[in-house]
């Protein structure tokens, strides 16, 4: 019983790595079809140097999930974020895939830990901040008519 638990557990674990192997292969591919020219192109679009843009594509996509976790954890819709702050958002985008706290990041979010961010997430300070602007710029909640008992 063990030992199936166990090779149960090392075949997802191979499994998981041979995926994001895979999955940095793959952006490792598209992005050598590409001149120079295609790459700093893109890489100004984004505001972003070459070597942000190919840190960016080649490190795996959790750090993105994860943020857009916080971003809810914070009460701040993404949608909403790309539409009113969008430089912003792509900052913290790029903060947080070149993070080196990810896993820290992964597991708190996975046990719904909100307290400890601010000792390793270099975006906490602009997630504080946005989520006060947030804050500060919606509509006051008016209480409602009286009921009568």
């Amino acid at each position: 019983m063990l030992i199936e638990a166990a090779g149960k557990t090392c075949s997802t674990l191979f499994g998981n790595l041979r995926d994001r192997l895979k999955g940095v292969m793959d952006r490792r591919n598209e992005l050598q079809r590409l001149d120079q020219r295609e790459i700093e192109v893109i890489a100004r679009e984004l505001n972003l140097s070459r070597t942000e843009l190919l840190a960016l594509i080649l490190k795996p996509s959790g750090s993105l999930q994860s943020l857009s976790r916080r971003l809810s954890h914070a009460g701040l819709a993404e949608d909403d974020l790309d539409a009113s702050h969008g430089d912003v958002l792509r900052d913290l985008r790029r903060v947080c895939s070149q993070c080196s706290s990810k896993a820290r990041c992964a597991r708190d979010l996975n046990r719904d830990r909100q307290a400890t961010p601010a000792k390793y997430c270099p975006n906490e300070q602009t997630l504080r901040a946005l989520a006060d602007d947030v804050q500060r710029c919606a509509p006051p909640v008016l209480p409602g008519p009286a009921t009568r008992n």
